[in-house]
């Protein structure tokens, strides 16, 4: 049953984005590793970035 949760999981994060796109957002945001990603990897950091970021900026106000 593992493999089943773990392939949900990766389908949850397709972007509809090519790879090079990810990679685009992924550098502007800094995160680092992103070369060694998969595109599915790569939607997830994003969105863990952007949720970081919103959060810095919401404590700054």
């Amino acid at each position: 049953m593992p493999i089943q949760r773990e392939m949900r999981s990766k389908l949850r994060y397709q972007s509809n984005q090519t790879k090079e796109q990810l990679l685009g957002v992924a550098k502007k945001l800094n995160v680092t590793g992103r070369w060694h990603m998969t595109k599915a990897e790569l939607a997830r950091a994003i969105e863990k970035a952007n949720t970081t970021a919103s959060r810095h900026s919401r404590d700054r106000s």
